[in-house]
């Protein structure tokens, strides 16, 4: 970047000037309408920060609790997949900033990078490992006992997407992850089944929740 960023929407204009546009329409924008979307942005608006005056403020704390864990900020990171397509060090970068920054981070089911590649890479932190279910429970198990012994704390379970979203604009782009993106299920390299090609839409096997 030519300057820090001074706020989010400067990452944005960022990305806008460095990805290709296939990633950056993944990354950038919803499903159909992107009704929920813009839900989501409005739903921000609403919280306040409510300002309290003398006060003593030599010591500030915005720390909190988590499940027992505490956190320096009420602020974590929550699960995106394919990372990788934004940056070569994918989920690995983002696991280690928020550890840097003492807060919460989610994995994606979906992360370009294994558990346990991101497990070494910060292997302390409150870390949350984000899980589909699939109709092949063994896929399943087999994600909870990994992420288990990586040394994740707790499991954020998704029961919402019984197929995949109607993303317009990879579509349109024709976006699918590129191979360094795309461990899916975040299995160890050289072992992703090769069997879970997915499209647009709906995944080509039926092995999904």
């Amino acid at each position: 970047m030519d300057s820090s960023p001074v706020c989010l929407d400067d990452f944005e204009e960022h990305a806008v000037r460095v990805l290709a546009q296939g990633p950056l329409g993944y990354f950038q924008t919803g499903a159909d309408d992107e009704i929920t979307l813009r839900e989501n942005r409005r739903a921000f608006t609403r919280w306040k920060i409510l300002p309290r005056v003398l006060r003593d403020v030599s010591s500030c704390d915005l720390s909190t609790t988590i499940l027992g864990h505490r956190i320096s900020f009420p602020v974590c990171v929550a699960p995106t997949g394919y990372q990788g397509d934004a940056h070569p060090d994918g989920e690995i970068a983002t696991a280690q900033a928020a550890f840097e920054m003492n807060t919460c981070y989610t994995m994606s089911t979906m992360s370009s990078k294994s558990i346990e590649d991101v497990s070494s890479a910060a292997p302390a932190g409150l870390r949350f490992f984000q899980l589909y279910i699939f109709k092949q429970r063994d896929i399943t198990k087999q994600l909870i006992r990994r992420a288990e012994k990586a040394g994740f704390n707790a499991l954020v379970v998704t029961v919402d997407v019984p197929f995949l979203a109607k993303r317009r604009k990879d579509i349109r782009s024709k976006y699918t992850p590129s191979p360094q993106a795309r461990w899916v299920l975040c299995m160890p390299r050289g072992q992703a089944p090769g069997a879970q090609k997915i499209q647009h839409g709906t995944y080509v096997i039926e092995n999904h929740t």
